[in-house]
C-alpha cells in the first residue's frame, strides 16, 4: 500500500508520523460513508467494508468474501462491472459512473475509482473506493429538465411577442405615410424614435429565438459542465435510449472549455451510432474521460459487433452507410469535424474488449 504521507500525488508531512495501526486502519475503512473492497485478479472480493456489504441484503453479507458478487446482478450488470474490473488490471486505475439497486430495490449512483498495486509476491490486488453520488446526480438531472423547460419558455414567449411588435411597427408606418395625419416636427422624431426602439426588441427577440432552437451563427466557446452536457445528452435521446433499452454509464467528466451545442452533438451521434450498429439485444454504452498534458480524452464505447478492419477507413467518409441502416452517412463526418474545430481528432480506439470504441481528443483550452 501507498504510505500515509503519500496521496494522489501530494505529500503531507503532518500525516507521516501517523502509527502504522491495524486497528486504526479498519477502524477508518470500515466506518466511512464510501463504498470499499478489494480484489484479487479474479475479481473476487478479499476485503468490503460495511458501506458497501449494505448494498446486500442482510443474510447474503457473510458469504460474500471469496465471491465475484456479479451473481447478484442482472448479466449486463455483471458483464459491466467485470469489464470495469478487467480495464483496472490494464491500465492501472480508472473511474467511471456507475448506477446499481441495492437490495432495498433503490436505484443508486456511484463515482467509483479503482487503483491496481502490486504486493511484496508479485500479486495484484485491485482497490475500489465508490462515492455515493445520487443526490448530485439527481440535481443535475433535475437542472437539465429546468433548462429545457426554460428554453420551450422563452421560445413561446418571444414568439408570442413578435407579433404585437410587428404591428406596433406597421402602426407607426401608417401614421408617418398618412396624409390626412400632420405630425409636427417633434411627433416626427418621436414616432421615429419609437420605431427604432420597436426594431431593436424585435431583434434582441430574433436572438431569443435563435438561442430557444439551438441556432447559432459563430462558435461561441465557454466554460461548461460536462456533466451538465451529458445529462442534456440523456434527456435529449431519452425516447432513443429507452426505445433500443440502452444502458448508458459515464465517468464524471471535468469542466471544460467548448461550444456546447457541438459537443452535445458529437456525443449524441456517437451514441446514435451505437443505438444503430451494435447488433446486440442488450446494448451498453460507456464513456470514461481523462486529461493528459494539454488534451481531454474521452473514450466513447459499446458492446456491440464492433467495426470491421476492412471498413475502419471509411466510416469518416462522408454518405458512408454500413447495411440499411437509417441517415445519410454524416454522424461520425460531423463528429470529427466537430472534434477538428475544438483543435482536436477522433479515431477509432483499438481496445482489448468487445465492441466499438471511438477516441475523441479535444484541447483542454
Amino acid at each position: 500500500m501507498l504510505p500515509f504521507s503519500h496521496f494522489d500525488g501530494a505529500i503531507l508531512p503532518e500525516l507521516e508520523e501517523l502509527p502504522n495501526d491495524e486497528a486504526l486502519v479498519s477502524f477508518i475503512l470500515g466506518n466511512g460513508p464510501s463504498l470499499i473492497f478489494i480484489k484479487d485478479e479474479e475479481s473476487r472480493i478479499l476485503y468490503a467494508n460495511k458501506a458497501f456489504l449494505s448494498v446486500y441484503a442482510p443474510d447474503q453479507r457473510e458469504a460474500l468474501i471469496g465471491t465475484t458478487t456479479v451473481e447478484s446482478f442482472p448479466e449486463e450488470e455483471a458483464e459491466l462491472f467485470l469489464s470495469e474490473d478487467r480495464r483496472a488490471f490494464r491500465e492501472g486505475q480508472t473511474e467511471i459512473v456507475e448506477e446499481i439497486t441495492d437490495w432495498k430495490a433503490q436505484r443508486r449512483t456511484l463515482l467509483s475509482r479503482k487503483m491496481v498495486y502490486e504486493m511484496a509476491d508479485g500479486q495484484k490486488r485491485l482497490v475500489c473506493i465508490s462515492t455515493d453520488i445520487t443526490a448530485l446526480a439527481a440535481r443535475e438531472r433535475r437542472l437539465v429538465r429546468l433548462n429545457a423547460q426554460l428554453k420551450v419558455y422563452s421560445h413561446s414567449i418571444a414568439h408570442d411577442l413578435k407579433n404585437p411588435i410587428s404591428s406596433i411597427i406597421s402602426g407607426l408606418n401608417i401614421l408617418q405615410r398618412d396624409g390626412s395625419s400632420k405630425l409636427s416636427e417633434r411627433g416626427a422624431v418621436v414616432v421615429n424614435s419609437l420605431k427604432d426602439s420597436a426594431k431593436g426588441l424585435s431583434g434582441y427577440i430574433s436572438a431569443m429565438l435563435k438561442a430557444a432552437t439551438g441556432e447559432v451563427s459563430k462558435l461561441d466557446f465557454e466554460e461548461y459542465d460536462l456533466n451538465i452536457l451529458l445529462e442534456e445528452v440523456r434527456f435529449n435521446m431519452s425516447a432513443a435510449i429507452e426505445a433500443a433499452d440502452v444502458k448508458l454509464n459515464v465517468t464524471r467528466l471535468p469542466v471544460a472549455r467548448v461550444e456546447p451545442n457541438l459537443l452535445r452533438q458529437l456525443f449524441q451521434n456517437l451514441i446514435e451510432n451505437s443505438i444503430k450498429y451494435a447488433g446486440v439485444d442488450r446494448i451498453i454504452v460507456t464513456i470514461h474521460h481523462k486529461e493528459e498534458g494539454d488534451e481531454h480524452i474521452f473514450y466513447v464505447g459499446d458492446n456491440g459487433v464492433g467495426i470491421p478492419d476492412d471498413k475502419k477507413d471509411m466510416v469518416f467518409s462522408q454518405f458512408f452507410k454500413d447495411g440499411s441502416a437509417d441517415g445519410l452517412g454524416l454522424g461520425l463526418t460531423i463528429c470529427q469535424r466537430i472534434a477538428n474545430l475544438h483543435d482536436g481528432t477522433m479515431e477509432i480506439y483499438d481496445r482489448v474488449e468487445q465492441g466499438c470504441c471511438m477516441v475523441v481528443r479535444i484541447a483542454a483550452r
